[in-house]
This record gives C-alpha cells, structure tokens and sequence, in this order.
C-alpha cells in the first residue's frame, strides 16, 4: 500500500514538471546561442524573456531585451513570436527593433546510436533600425554521451532579403554545444552549457567570426527556469565591432 502511494505520488510530480520549463530543454539565447533537437511539450505554452549587455571594443555598449512566446502546437512541434528591442546604453535610445518568428520541427528521437534531430526556420523582420528580413534555417543534431552528457550540432544558413553593398545575402554557421545536468541523480535542478561557434563575417569576402560561450540554467519552480551565460568574441571580421564579453540574464515560464 505504502509502495503504490509513493509510485504515485512520484508519478504526479513527474507529470507536473514535464508540463513545466525544463531546464534541461536548451533553445536558443536561453542562455547560450544553439538549441537542443527537442520542442517544448504538446499544448504548453512558454513565455522567455531575457536581458543582453554587448560591450563592444570600439562603440559604447549595446543593451537589448528579448521577450517570446512559444506554444506547442502538435507533437515535437512549436512555433514562437519574439521581439527583440535594441537600445544605446550612451543616448538610452531605442536604435532598433526586430520581429522574429519561429518554427521548430523535432524529426527524430535519439535512438541507440542514432542522434536526436530537428530543424528550426527563423525570420528576423526589422520594424525599426533596419530594413529586409534575415531568414535562418537551422539544422540540430542532439547526442548523449555516457550518461547525461550531451552534444548539440547546430548548422545554420542565413539568407537576407536586403544587404549594403559589400554584405553578403547567403552566410553560413555552425555551432556544437555542451550540456551536463549538474549534481545528477542526487540533484536534478540546473544545466551547465558550453559552446563554441564560427560562421562567415557579413562583409564579402572576409573570413569567420568565432565565440566561445559558458552558461547555466536553473530550474527554481516546476514552472520556471533562470538562466545566465557569457559569452566571448574570439575573432570578429571588419567592420563587425567585436564583443569581449556579452552577458545574458534570462526567466522562462510555462503555462
């Protein structure tokens, strides 16, 4: 009797928290640049919203606040709308604005030694401080190693409807990201995350840029995570001003 109360209650709670944000569930800027292959769960709703400081070598710094709902709305499906306002730390004015829709696709799970895979398709539609809509396409490959390691593969395309001259219109990226569940079994409460990324510079003709990226995401309620990441420009092509250091500062709720 007492055995099928616990298996019960036990139940119950594993129930609630896969219904919750899972800290263990990685999606982009939350808080680190690549995404895990698995959606949110089917009929929730999360709502992420977040702070970023950029301190660049050469201009002030740049703060930005990114806010997004997300719903799943079938199986290993879930589409999000975001906004994504930039503001100058030296006027305190607004400098842009950004609209990003999303959809992500979970195609495949993990099996043996077969990775989890997934896409993602994002449009960044300025509605201020820009013109033309950058497209990403990116594919997402997830991999346990040993026990609760894991390894992310993200390969992104960028496509922009409206360049200056001397940009390109088609870039490419890649990102492999780490996560490990910290204190797992006997704790089950936060992810350490790591990155390391490259993807061409927007002026034609010029090489990569790369970051390396260490975050930490902490589940404070069956319903909400915390996040926090730092991340490092290793190299920047010109005229990108390149950031020593970006902090990102992010709470993500479901519902």
């Amino acid at each position: 009797m007492k055995y099928t109360a616990v298996v019960t209650v036990a139940g119950i709670l594993c129930v609630q928290l896969a219904s919750g944000s899972d800290h263990n569930n990685i999606d982009k800027e939350r808080p680190l640049r690549f995404d895990d292959a698995y959606s949110i769960a089917y009929r929730s709703f999360e709502f992420q919203s977040g702070f970023r400081l950029d301190t660049f070598n050469r201009n002030k710094p740049v703060y930005n606040f990114r806010s997004e709902l997300q719903y799943g709305f079938a199986k290993n499906k879930d589409f999000s709308i975001g906004l994504e306002p930039f503001i100058s730390s030296e006027s305190g004015k607004l400098i842009g604005n950004i609209l990003e829709l999303s959809y992500f696709e979970g195609v495949s799970r993990e099996i043996g030694n077969n990775p989890a895979f997934g896409y993602r398709i994002d449009a960044g539609i300025p509605i201020s401080g820009g013109t033309g809509t950058e497209f990403r396409v990116r594919g997402i490959l997830t991999k346990t190693l040993g026990h609760y390691d894991k390894i992310h593969l993200n390969i992104d395309h960028y496509n922009s409807t409206s360049t200056a001259i001397g940009q390109r219109s088609m870039r490419m990226g890649a990102i492999l990201g780490y996560s490990n569940p910290i204190g797992y079994p006997k704790a089950f409460d936060q992810t350490l995350l790591a990155e390391l990324g490259i993807e061409q510079g927007l002026a034609t003709g010029s090489g990569y840029n790369t970051w390396v990226g260490l975050g930490l995401r902490r589940q404070v309620s069956a319903t909400a995570v915390l996040d926090v990441g730092l991340q490092f420009d290793l190299r920047r092509t010109e005229p990108e001003p390149r950031s020593p250091v970006r902090l990102t500062v992010g709470y993500s709720t479901s519902f």
